[in-house]
């Protein structure tokens, strides 16, 4: 994870590791076009990417997809645990992984990114930077 003071989260995974729904919900945006990827600043919107509105007005954003990778389009109604989309390395990215965010509104009423718990082999828990955990099936 190289987000410092972010709660996004990047998953080292291979190219074309299915990735699935966290939650469900709408699709309002894909895109799955693109072969570019790399460290320039030319690369930020080159991605390939999914992003979902749940029903609670939160949205996920899935990143770095790899060309035709984005299974899913705009309009498409999704569920917890669906294929959606293949890992990549598109965007502003060294290496194939998915980078996974979840923004919406706090307790207080303020937009912005969302913490978010992940099913373990310790419990439901929030991830925590330079630590590794099992994907539990």
């Amino acid at each position: 994870m190289s987000h410092k003071r972010e709660l996004a989260l990047d998953f080292k995974v291979r190219k074309k590791t299915k990735i699935c729904a966290a939650r469900e919900g709408i699709v309002i945006a894909s895109r799955g076009d693109s072969d570019k990827g790399g460290l320039k600043p030319g690369n930020i919107s080159d991605g390939n990417h999914i992003s979902i509105k749940h029903y609670d007005g939160s949205i996920a954003h899935y990143w770095h997809l790899i060309k035709n990778g984005a299974l899913v389009k705009v309009g498409d109604t999704v569920m917890k645990g669906q294929v959606i989309g293949l890992s990549g390395n598109t965007g502003y990215s060294a290496f194939p992984h998915l980078h996974f965010e979840v923004v919406g509104y706090d307790s207080k009423g303020n937009y912005k990114q969302l913490a978010t718990r992940f099913n373990t082999n310790k419990g439901i828990v929030y991830l925590r930077p330079v630590h590794f955990y099992r994907v539990r099936h």
